[in-house]
């Protein structure tokens, strides 16, 4: 099996890439073009509990793409280049809101009430990720807010980061086997569940460079071999990719643990 193999994959692909931790270098940057007078916000329903959200910018509906927001998806938009002669048309996980202080607040068309509800100031051209997590039932619905900073890479990488949303789940390190072999390498460490863990919510806000390629990923108990979840997913070549877990490790059902992935546009 592929975890009984670590200690020898971090020797033989130490000349590729060192391990990391869910710590990293920031770099400022946006996945779109920057327009002044707005910011750059992306929606997930990663709540079990929530069938369909519903969102709210200063206790105004907003009509999301997509809304109301299923379970384990993310909100997308349309966007263009601006250019007339050769627009380019892209499918974004953001949506625009003005710029500045706002109070958004998170429901559901089958109840009054909000689920969560919070401030925050919105820079200017800035992108922000909002995950929506946990249960009534599990505690009580929370919220993650991350401010996105994602840097430039060449023709030959991509960019990720991993996110544990899920509450009831230890720490874990994401181990990535490039093309689905059984040599592979730590790219994350000791990543917690974001909502209840404040230094892993800024380490979790920029992203890593991984050479491009097809990957088969292991997340694993930090600091073990006991393997959590698994799954295959293509890194292509400049583009930037956010893995999360969702659902509950005891979880059966619609509440079982699986994984998510945001792909953004370069």
């Amino acid at each position: 099996m592929r975890k009984t193999k670590f200690v020898a994959e971090i020797a033989i692909l130490i000349l590729l890439m060192f391990a990391l931790s869910c710590k990293k270098e920031t770099t400022n940057g946006v996945v779109q073009p920057t327009i002044i007078d707005s910011s750059h916000l992306s929606i997930t329903n990663a709540s079990p509990d929530i069938s369909s959200l519903l969102f709210y910018v200063d206790r105004q509906k907003i009509g999301l793409p997509d809304s109301p927001l299923a379970y384990g998806e993310t909100t997308y938009a349309t966007y263009n280049n601006g250019n007339e002669v050769f627009p380019v048309i892209k499918q974004l996980p953001y949506i625009n809101i003005s710029s500045g202080y706002h109070q958004l607040s998170f429901g559901s068309p089958f109840t009054n009430n909000s689920f969560a509800s919070f401030s925050n100031y919105f820079q200017p051209g800035g992108s922000y990720s909002i995950f929506v997590t946990d249960s009534v039932n599990h505690g009580q619905i929370q919220y993650v807010l991350l401010q996105d900073k994602i840097g430039k890479t060449d023709t030959t990488k991509g960019m990720i980061r991993f996110l544990n949303l899920t509450p009831d789940a230890p720490p874990l390190d994401l181990w990535a086997f490039p093309n689905a072999g059984v040599y592979g390498f730590k790219i994350f460490s000791g990543c917690a569940y974001l909502a209840n863990d404040y230094n892993a919510q800024l380490n979790a806000e920029s992203f890593s460079t991984i050479p491009a390629g097809p990957y088969y990923f292991v997340a694993t108990e930090a600091g073990t071999y006991n393997e959590v979840l698994e799954g295959g997913l293509f890194i292509r070549s400049q583009t930037i990719n956010s893995i999360f877990t969702k659902g509950y490790l005891s979880g059966i059902g619609n509440q079982m643990l699986s994984v998510g992935v945001i792909s953004y546009g370069q």
